[in-house]
């Protein structure tokens, strides 16, 4: 992966779906979270409803994708 901040931001997410062919869907099975709750994690940080996804959250997809 290259052009990427360092760990989870709503930028590296959308890298990371697009550059592993991953839908959202897939990825938000893999860690164990709703619809609505993963899109959130897509918004940029300066909108009311961001939320940012956990550190755990990261790492398990993160080793999901290099295992893919």
């Amino acid at each position: 992966m290259s052009d990427f901040e360092l760990g989870y931001t709503p930028n590296n997410l959308r890298k990371v779906l697009k550059d592993n062919k991953l839908t959202q869907k897939e990825a938000y099975d893999v860690i164990g979270k709703t619809r609505g709750v993963f899109s959130k994690y897509l918004i940029e940080p300066n909108d009311k409803n961001f939320v940012s996804m956990n550190h755990k959250d990261w790492c398990t997809l993160m080793a999901y994708v290099k295992n893919k």
